[in-house]
């Protein structure tokens, strides 16, 4: 297989393992040259109609799914008889391995995972999506710890075709939930029995039932209570403790309603706010004690066939007259209290409908009563009105209605709120996306950071996981990477290539291009231009592109110095400075005594300038030609 091309596109790399229903490769995406995972279906599946249409089918679901915590579906496909599925690569390892290698993990570090696993669930569940087969091997770390869920919906298809195949309980055993191991409908609350089992794991490095078989494994999840967490590990909360029972409760009516629930109190573990957990609990297990359980045809069955047919009775005369003349009575009588009634309400005073739009809830409602009407309350979200205010009445203000009549106010519940997302740590597009799937806006600022790679997320406020109103306004300050230092840029003109690929070193500066032109005003090697003028202030490791000399240089000209040496009885060192093209240098340098009359020929290089020195001071300068 290594080598192979599906769809003239994803061409497998490596194996990277194996289970009961597919292979899986690492392969690459040739048309958008990115890595992807491959699996592909076994031989026994793929020739399973039934598994086959099912399989596309839950393939094609869970591809609608968009989370950063769940694998993405790229696509799904069969060629040569093969049935593959393409899915976003995850670099890291699975949750089992990364257990395997650590043992069991600090509650610091597994409350993050399984609020991630649980965030998941959520967006499955809310599209209607049911894991089925949650379990460490399916819960991918990346190597930033982000947690990825893989295989969603996959065990549906298995487990409604291939029982036959193995004979077995589909999914592995040790986190299945008791309604899938009865092989009774399962919805969303049995991935929550599973998330349990598998946060119980992390936290106590123990699975929650071992047995010698997979049905005396599965039996326990029926019959048996899991040892308490934290009876086994007595750093572990109690209220933690309380969540993974909860979640791991035989009756799915006695589990959290949702994932969200769920998450909500693990993020209070998290945020230190465990105090604030409802720790009152159901009684457990008490109604699953039997792993038989009769259908309702058979207790039907049991309960009337045998019994004998019974003979009805037939009334006496006298009997059935004094019925009939009751049932009469009771005619009359509900005849004329509907008179009464419906006199009393046609003649039941007007009154003037109050518009109540806009105005609070408990203002309305005594608006109403002194009005001598009744009303309904209804709440639906609003961004524009205020929380507990009337967003509309069903009966128009002003009109003239009998009293007692029944006026719907529609009230604020404010706007709706939504989850702040984590965004540390993702790039600028990935932050922009995920705020807008919450329904949110955002407000982006740059910042330099000596740690955070450009483009990347280094804040945000609110805080993730922070519930606010929708709409509402989520500030990114996004990293433009290091801060650069700014520099004076040198004079290179005239300094020799090597003097000037020193001065840039020094600098903090680049060379760029250092191209080579003929030139009779400079001398070979010496630098005739830069692109950037000098004393510009520019950011370090800017580029500095040259142009330096191939020769073959200016003519030396020459000019004649005269010089007395003063009458002082004294000596005097003599010493005539050069400044030109090739730099500053000494063309004579003599002792002479008192009186000394020089004259000395001084040779030069384009503009220039002779400078004379009395032992150290200067005594006479002058440009020159």
């Amino acid at each position: 297989m290594i080598g192979k091309k599906f769809d003239n596109r994803y061409e497998i790399q490596e194996i990277l393992g194996s289970g009961g229903m597919s292979v899986v490769y690492k392969g690459l995406d040739t048309l958008l040259n990115r890595l992807v995972t491959i699996k592909v279906l076994r031989d026994q599946y793929a020739h399973d109609e039934d598994f086959v249409r099912r399989f596309h089918r839950e393939a094609q679901s869970v591809a609608s799914l968009s989370h950063i915590n769940i694998v993405s579906i790229f696509d799904v496909g069969i060629e040569e008889g093969l049935h593959y599925l393409v899915m976003e690569f995850v670099e890291g390892q699975n949750l089992k391995e990364y257990i395997r290698d650590k043992g069991k993990l600090p509650v610091q570090e597994a409350v993050p995972i399984a609020i991630q696993i649980l965030d998941a669930l959520e967006h499955a569940h809310e599209h209607g999506v049911v894991h089925r087969d949650i379990k460490p091997h399916n819960i991918l770390l990346t190597k930033q710890g982000r947690v990825k869920v893989t295989d969603f919906g996959i065990a549906r298809a298995a487990s409604e075709t291939t029982l036959t195949y193995t004979g077995t309980i589909v999914g592995s055993v040790h986190y299945i939930s008791p309604e899938q191991a009865k092989g009774i409908t399962i919805g969303s609350k049995s991935d929550l029995y599973s998330a349990g089992a598998v946060l119980y794991e992390m936290v106590t490095g123990q699975l929650p039932f071992t047995g010698d078989s997979p049905i005396a494994i599965a039996l326990q999840h029926i019959q048996n209570e899991p040892v308490p967490p934290n009876e086994l590990v007595q750093k572990i909360p109690k209220e933690l403790s309380h969540i993974i029972l909860r979640a791991m409760e035989k009756s799915p009516e006695a589990r959290y309603s949702s994932a969200r629930e769920m998450r909500y109190d693990l993020e209070k573990i998290y945020q230190g706010k465990a105090h604030e957990i409802n720790m009152i609990t159901n009684d457990r297990g008490t109604n699953e004690d039997t792993v038989e359980i009769p259908t309702l045809r058979s207790m039907g069955e049991s309960r009337y066939e045998d019994a004998p047919p019974r003979r009805k009775k037939r009334l006496k005369p006298g009997f059935q007259w004094a019925l009939l003349g009751a049932g009469i009575l009771l005619f009359i009588l509900i005849l004329w209290g509907g008179y009464a009634l419906l006199a009393g309400y046609l003649n039941v005073g007007k009154t003037t409908v109050p518009d109540v739009e806009g105005k609070p809830l408990i203002e309305a409602k005594a608006e109403l009563e002194e009005a001598g009407l009744k009303y309904t309350v209804e709440y639906n979200f609003s961004s524009t009105v205020k929380k507990d205010h009337v967003i509309s009445q069903t009966v128009a203000p002003n009109q003239l209605v009998k009293k007692n009549r029944v006026v719907g106010l529609l009230v604020s519940e404010g706007p709706k709120n939504t989850r702040v997302p984590n965004l540390v740590g993702k790039t600028r597009r990935e932050a922009e996306v995920e705020i807008n799937n919450s329904n949110l806006e955002i407000d982006i600022v740059e910042e330099y950071s000596d740690n955070v790679p450009v483009g990347i997320v280094i804040s945000q406020n609110p805080d993730a996981r922070k519930e606010i109103p929708e709409n509402s306004v989520v500030t990114v300050v996004v990293s433009l990477g290091r801060e650069p230092k700014y520099i004076s840029m040198p004079n290179l003109v005239g300094s020799t290539l090597e003097e000037a690929k020193k001065t840039l070193a020094e600098n903090g500066l680049k060379l760029g291009t250092a191209k080579e032109q003929e030139s009779d005003e400079y001398f070979a090697w010496q630098v005739i231009s830069q692109d950037i003028v000098p004393e510009t202030l520019i950011p370090e490791g800017e580029t500095v592109n040259l142009v330096y000399s191939s020769g073959p240089g200016p003519m030396a000209q020459i000019a004649r110095v005269t010089y007395e040496i003063p009458h002082d009885g004294q000596e005097h060192r003599l010493r005539i400075l050069v400044s030109d093209i090739k730099g500053e240098h000494y063309e004579y340098d003599q002792i002479h005594q008192p009186g000394d009359i020089i004259v000395q020929d001084i040779p030069f290089y384009g503009n220039g300038k002779i400078g004379i020195y009395l032992d150290a001071e200067l005594v006479f300068s002058q440009n020159v030609p």
